[in-house]
């Protein structure tokens, strides 16, 4: 589970490096490039999402119990 989350968290780091390669070559073609790679960071990062919201309610994952709020 944790490789899988990992995985996918370097994926969207790599597709968002290529958009600031595509950004920065400009043109046609580094717009075709930055598009296509922000359009794959969004699917991931909301297949992501949907699969962690999922995994809660499986139990697949539990909450750590890391709290901020200080308890009485």
């Amino acid at each position: 589970m944790n490789l899988f989350v990992i995985a996918v968290l370097v994926l969207i780091f790599i597709f968002l490096g290529s958009a600031v390669i595509g950004l920065l070559k400009g043109g046609k073609a580094g717009s075709d490039r930055m598009f296509k790679a922000l359009r794959m960071r969004i699917i991931l990062s909301v297949l992501l999402f949907a699969f962690l919201l999922l995994a809660g309610a499986l139990g697949w994952i539990e909450p750590n119990g890391f709290n901020l709020l200080p308890t009485q």
